[in-house]
Order: structure tokens, then C-alpha cells, then sequence
């Protein structure tokens, strides 16, 4: 995955750091960002999981909280959730077939944090306790979440996270303007376009066991209703995977003047 996405900077020319909400209208900034969506809808799947969860803070009742821990107290909640979900999906059930699952380590994108937050350790934590009680084989060869700058030149340990992080914020992004046409920005639309042309996320908004897609990639989006701070803090995943996790929504962006072709 790595050269892949090396490979196709080097063919861009793009050199720096690269983010959704910085493209505009610059050819080799566009070029990468366009190269990377293809090789995400037509290679990717081969090379790694992915897996996007989007909250909408709008349905949950944020003036609940203390103000001083509410913003990390979600964030890492979210961190959680998204983190066992993944796990589950892709590897412990049935359809799949692993029995266990070792986490070597997990990277974030580097951020400010408050001195109450414990996101370093605390979804980690709370997973394995997820785990422990539902006598499943999760581990961690590393009990503490690393953070990368996402600045390939700037960031001294784990350069080529930098190069992952940048991706993810591409795809994600170019979903957040299909989803929600964000941007009237030239370089946004033909992101938005080049992953409409891969049939996406479309192909990935669902349960298809034939699509070459499925078990690969997977996106939700939650909650459905508002929820309350008690609901959001004590109810089990179960729940909210039956009632408020959902991935059909309606898409604001629509490719113009072109016919989308693609297929499973």
C-alpha cells in the first residue's frame, strides 16, 4: 500500500503534504488526490481495510456535558466503537473466520489534547475489556495509540504514516462531498467525480457478499435519532447496532454530464 501511494505522488509530482479541504484548483495537487481515489476503488482493496464512521454531533445532546472533557470524552467513544466495529467486521465472525486478532500498534493523526484526555489509552483499554467479556481474542502488542504528524517532511518517527494519513483524509474528505457537496471548488468535484466513477461509495453503503468490496471495505454513520449523554454513554454496542447505526443516505453531490459505469 505504502508504494502505492509513494508510486502515484511521484507520478503527481505532489511533494507536499496534501489535505481535502486545501485542494483547489492546482494541477498536481488535483492529480494526486484523483490518482489516489482511483488506486483506492480499483487496487486498494487488495492491500488493506478501511473502514469510516460518521457521527452526527446535530443528533447528540452535546449541552448534556461538561464542557471541559465533552468534546475528547466523544471523541474517544467514537474512537472505540469505530476500532472494535472494525475488528468484528473484518475479522472475528463467521463469514471471515479468524478466531484471534493481534493489534501490532495503532496510529492517529497528531493533535492537541487536554490534560483530562486519555485518548492514548483509553479505547485501547476499553476494547480489551469489550473483549474479556465476551470471551473474545483481541489483543495488543502496544497498550498506547501513537500520533503522527501528518507532514511526511516534518514528522521524525513514522514518516510513512504521515503518507497514510494524508490518504484516509483524501478519501474521507471526497466522501464528505459526495455525501454533502461541501465545496463548489474544481479540485473537490473531480475527487468527488473520479470516486463516483468507481461505483463508491455506493458499493460499500451496504450488505453485498458479491461485491469485491465486501469484508474490505465498510462504512456506517450514527445515530439515526438524537440520542442523550445516558443512552450514548451506557447502552452496548448491540443496541446501537440494532437501532441508530445506519449506512444509507442520500447523496448531495451528483456527477454532471458524465455516465457512471462500474461494477462489483
Amino acid at each position: 500500500m505504502l508504494e502505492a501511494l509513494i508510486h502515484h505522488r511521484k507520478q503527481s509530482a505532489w511533494e507536499k503534504e496534501i489535505h481535502f479541504k486545501d485542494i483547489d484548483n492546482t494541477r498536481t495537487e488535483n492529480d494526486l488526490a484523483v490518482r489516489w481515489i482511483n488506486y483506492f476503488g480499483a487496487e486498494g482493496f487488495n492491500d488493506f481495510y478501511f473502514y469510516l464512521l460518521g457521527i452526527n454531533l446535530q443528533q447528540i445532546e452535546k449541552q448534556l456535558w461538561r464542557s471541559d472533557t465533552r468534546d475528547h470524552r466523544i471523541y474517544n467513544r467514537f474512537f472505540q466503537i469505530g476500532l472494535y466495529s472494525a475488528i468484528k467486521w473484518f475479522f472475528l465472525n463467521s463469514t471471515v473466520g479468524y478466531s484471534s486478532v493481534v493489534l501490532n500498534r495503532i496510529f492517529s493523526h497528531k493533535r492537541s489534547h487536554e490534560d483530562k484526555d486519555a485518548f492514548h489509552t483509553k479505547p485501547i483499554f476499553e476494547t480489551l475489556e469489550k473483549s474479556l467479556d465476551r470471551r473474545e481474542s483481541i489483543s495488543f502488542n502496544s497498550y498506547r495509540i501513537v500520533e503522527v504528524n501528518s507532514d511526511h517532511e516534518e514528522e521524525p518517527d513514522n514518516p510513512s504514516g504521515s503518507h497514510l494519513i494524508q490518504f484516509v483524509d483524501i478519501i474521507m474528505g471526497t466522501f464528505s462531498q459526495i455525501y454533502d457537496n461541501t465545496s463548489n471548488q474544481q479540485g473537490k468535484k473531480l475527487c468527488a467525480d473520479a470516486m463516483l466513477r468507481c461505483g463508491l461509495p455506493k458499493k460499500i453503503a451496504g450488505v453485498n457478499p458479491n461485491s469485491r468490496y465486501y469484508k474490505k471495505y465498510a462504512l456506517s454513520f450514527f445515530p439515526l435519532a438524537k440520542i442523550s449523554k445516558k443512552d450514548f454513554l451506557g447502552k452496548t454496542l448491540q443496541y446501537f447496532q440494532a437501532s441508530q447505526f445506519y449506512s444509507d443516505r442520500d447523496m448531495a453531490y451528483t456527477a454532471k454530464g458524465q455516465m457512471v459505469l462500474f461494477s462489483t
